[in-house]
């Protein structure tokens, strides 16, 4: 098992990752693996709940980006 990740780390890989495209400002940070409330700035319709792990891992969250994301991927349908 690896170490603890601290909420810094994490705000820090990403800011790295995605830059301001998120809003972490009302997240509740308990661990690596406990799921957070962030908000999207480019869809912020709603609250995204997420663990930080796969926050990291995916796209993000926001699954407007995401049907944005695959739409570009796959080009017009």
């Amino acid at each position: 098992m690896g170490s603890p990740i601290s909420q810094e780390v994490f705000l820090a890989r990403a800011k790295a990752r995605f830059g301001d495209k998120y809003d972490y400002a009302t997240m509740l940070y308990k661990s690596f693996k406990t799921p957070i409330k962030i908000r999207c700035r480019i869809h912020p319709v709603r609250l995204i709940a997420i663990t930080p792990e796969k926050h990291l891992e995916t796209t993000g969250g926001c699954k407007y980006c995401l049907k944005m994301f695959r739409s570009q991927r796959n080009g017009p349908e």
